[in-house]
């Protein structure tokens, strides 16, 4: 435990006697030992002991230096009845020191705080300023938040047209039928043929993706040719079935339907020449080609087109 004391030399001490500042370093009953002494004390003398108004005698047993200025010594008391240590120290020397170095401090803050507060007061004046913007930044954005509730009130009871885009019309029925794709009529399977009607013969096959007939019954196998009309736009127009038997024929015309052809414009110069000689103010760009489809068995189809224009007449 440490604590503070003063320390003399003689048996009466009073305020103007000589003394110095120690400290402990271990405290009991018997005794202690003292740190921080500036002289070095004499084993065998007396000193007394001042901790707040509590003092006491004491006798050095030893005496050790450390520093030049600075010694240890072991004391024992002479009084065991009187303890120090346990004494309360109301008014110690060591606080007494401490308030007369916190007045002086206090005196020199208060010759310069006149100076401090005018500085103060010069800087804050540009301050004064801030709550009245912060009240009016606030009172803003409450009007705002109030404001637009009763705005769109206003708005909606005076007329939904104002807030709300109008509802497109209901189309007509000549617009429904306008906008509804219409379907492409598939040629249907003839048995006769307009002999009167006169078409360019070509020898051509289908473009892209040709999709092959399916048999009606992996049974039946044989052979047809049917003859095909070609309009413009490369759509099939017209299947006229020429020889074979009539089933295999129908199974044939449903995936002859789905081909295309290349249209009129995209024709070799020889064909588009061929063409315009033959053609009718009715049928101006049709053609006319032949397919020879053979059918041997479960998933066997063997397709034939025309090589020349010859190959491609009527039977």
């Amino acid at each position: 435990m440490v604590l503070p004391l003063r320390v003399w030399t003689h048996h009466s001490p009073d305020d103007n006697s000589p003394a110095q500042w120690a400290h402990t370093i271990e405290t009991s009953t018997v005794g202690c030992r003292l740190g921080g002494l500036r002289a070095e004390l004499t084993p065998g003398e007396t000193i007394t002991l001042q901790r707040g108004k509590q003092k006491a005698y004491y006798r050095v047993v030893w005496s050790r230096q450390l520093a030049p200025n600075e010694f240890q010594s072991g004391i024992e008391a002479l009084d065991h009845e009187k303890d120090i240590w346990l004494a309360d120290p109301s008014p110690s020397p060591i606080g007494i020191r401490n308030d007369l170095v916190s007045s002086v401090a206090d005196d020199d803050s208060k010759k310069s705080a006149p100076a401090k507060t005018q500085s103060k007061t010069q800087t804050k004046k540009p301050s004064a300023s801030r709550p009245r913007l912060r009240w009016s930044f606030g009172l803003l954005f409450l009007a705002i938040t109030l404001g637009l509730p009763a705005y769109y009130i206003i708005l909606s009871t005076a007329g939904g047209v104002a807030i709300h885009p109008p509802l497109p019309a209901v189309p007509t029925a000549s617009q429904l039928a306008r906008l509804t794709p219409k379907p492409h009529p598939a040629p249907a399977l003839t048995k006769t043929w307009d002999a009167s009607a006169t078409h360019l013969l070509v020898a051509e096959a289908p473009t892209g993706r040709i999709i092959y007939p399916q048999p009606p019954d992996n049974s039946i196998s044989g052979k047809v040719q049917l003859q095909i009309v070609i309009a413009a736009n490369g759509l099939v127009k017209q299947i006229h079935a020429l020889s074979g038997n009539p089933s295999l024929a129908e199974a044939a015309a449903q995936a002859i339907r789905l081909w295309h052809y290349s249209p009129f414009q995209e024709q070799k110069p020889e064909q588009a020449q061929e063409q315009a000689q033959a053609q009718t103010p009715d049928h101006p760009t049709d053609r006319e080609t032949t397919v020879t489809v053979s059918f041997r068995g479960p998933d066997a189809v063997f397709l034939e087109f025309p090589t020349n224009p010859a190959q491609s007449t009527k039977n």
